[in-house]
Order: C-alpha cells, then sequence, then structure tokens
C-alpha cells in the first residue's frame, strides 16, 4: 500500500515530443525525430538561433534531452560565434555566383532586378519598406537559384543518361540538397546560390552522382570525381564556410 501511495506521489516524468520548444533560459532547444538518423545528434539553427537535438525514434527524445543538456557550454559557446543574421538592406554587398553585387532601393521598381553601372558593377534594385525590400530580394535570388540549379541539373544528369529531373528549392540548415532516385527528384537550398559558382557546381553533382548511387560509398565518390572532377575543395567550402550564407534574412 505503502509503495503504492510512493509510486503515486513521484513526480512524473515529463512527456517529449518532436517540434516541442523547451525554453532553458539561454537557449531554446528544439526537439526532432528523423528515423534515418543513426544516432542522437545536436546542432545549431543559425536562422532561428535554437539548438536542435534530432532522436532516431520518439522514445529515445528523453536521452536526446539529456544530450543537450550536458552539451550546454557547447551550445553557448557556438551560439555566440554564429554570424549575427542580417535582413537584405540597400546598401549591402552580397555575392551572386562569385559576383559582388550591392542591394539599393530604386523607387517604382517592383520586382527586384539587376542593374550595371558604367564602371561596371552591378546593383540590385527594388522599392519597398524594410520588410519588403528584403522580401523582394530574396524572391530574386530563390528565382536565380532554381534557374542555375535546373541548368546544372541538366547538364550533370545528361552525364548519366538521365533525362526529367525535377528540382525544388528548400530552406534549412544542415542539408545543402536530397534526391529521390526513385522519382528523379532533387530538392536543393536556395542559399548555394550565394555560394562560389564551383561550390553550386559541386552540389548538383554530388545531387545528381545519388540518381546511381543512393548511399555515400567509394562508386558515389567516383561518379562524383568523374563529373565534376577534384571535389575536395568545393566540400570543404561547404562545412567551413557554408553557415556564414545563413546570415541573410528577409
Amino acid at each position: 500500500m505503502i509503495a503504492s501511495l510512493k509510486a503515486l506521489l513521484r513526480p512524473s516524468e515529463p512527456a517529449y515530443t518532436a517540434g516541442q520548444a523547451i525554453d532553458f533560459g539561454d537557449y531554446i532547444l528544439r526537439l526532432k525525430v528523423n528515423a534515418r538518423a543513426r544516432r542522437i545528434s545536436l546542432r545549431l539553427d543559425a536562422r532561428t538561433g535554437e539548438a536542435v537535438v534530432t532522436a532516431p525514434r520518439p522514445k529515445h527524445l528523453k536521452d536526446a534531452v539529456a544530450f543537450a543538456k550536458s552539451r550546454h557550454d557547447w551550445i553557448i559557446e557556438h551560439r555566440r560565434a554564429q554570424p549575427q543574421v542580417e535582413r537584405f538592406t540597400p546598401g549591402m554587398t552580397i555575392q551572386i555566383r562569385g559576383h559582388s553585387v550591392v542591394l539599393a532601393e530604386k523607387a517604382g521598381i517592383i520586382t527586384a532586378r539587376p542593374l550595371q553601372g558604367e564602371d561596371g558593377s552591378w546593383q540590385l534594385v527594388t522599392s519597398g519598406d524594410a520588410t519588403l525590400f528584403a522580401r523582394r530580394i530574396e524572391r530574386y535570388l530563390r528565382q536565380q537559384a532554381l534557374k542555375a540549379l535546373q541548368t546544372e541539373t541538366d547538364r550533370y544528369a545528361a552525364m548519366l543518361d538521365v533525362s526529367g529531373v525535377k528540382i525544388s528549392l528548400f530552406d534549412a540548415k544542415g542539408r545543402w540538397g536530397s534526391c529521390t532516385p526513385s522519382r528523379k527528384t532533387i530538392r536543393y537550398s536556395w542559399r548555394v546560390i550565394l555560394a562560389p559558382p564551383k561550390v553550386l557546381e559541386y552540389l548538383v553533382a554530388h545531387e545528381c552522382a545519388h540518381l546511381r548511387h543512393p548511399d555515400h560509398s567509394e562508386r558515389f565518390w567516383n561518379e562524383v570525381t568523374a563529373m565534376f572532377g577534384d571535389y575536395k575543395p568545393a566540400r570543404k567550402w561547404l562545412k567551413t564556410e557554408g553557415h556564414t550564407l545563413f546570415r541573410y534574412s528577409s
């Protein structure tokens, strides 16, 4: 009887769910479940500033939270090192496929478009208040990303004698692309348009290689090399510099 009462009075452990956000005061922890994950992992979302912990199954979320708590100092240190998120604003200089472009406001221009100055420099101009200006710039960048990525996808897919590959864009920290060979679909991060051209091309070659090899086996990397050449510098750039592309926001 006493044992039963103790069990009833014992505080219950919190139930964790995928998508839940836990406020730890100095940071927010976001819980995720990914059936393809082999282990619990922890990362920072550059756009939201949240710590994101991923577990293979819902039943592992308790352990995932405990793991994140044990990495408190790591989370705080890396949050401080993250670049500050900047909204697209007039006067800002960004890189578009390796070219420096200055954002500028020009009354009456609703759809953002590039203008070249007499000195050869480029501006990307549009109008609107702070929020609208930033959204119009991002819309333009997404359109350019879609065009460039479709062109490169068609080119690399042709090397594999594959046609009809459909692409789409997404915006998620942690993954630059994903391929579903059975459907001949590839998803890319639109932000790669802000990276050097060779980095964008490498990403496309990488995802197209998955049309034949859904894993990261030696045969997969040989396919990437056969199509693209030495991929290591571009791959390293994504690992070491890719996070900087997430400092921009609309």
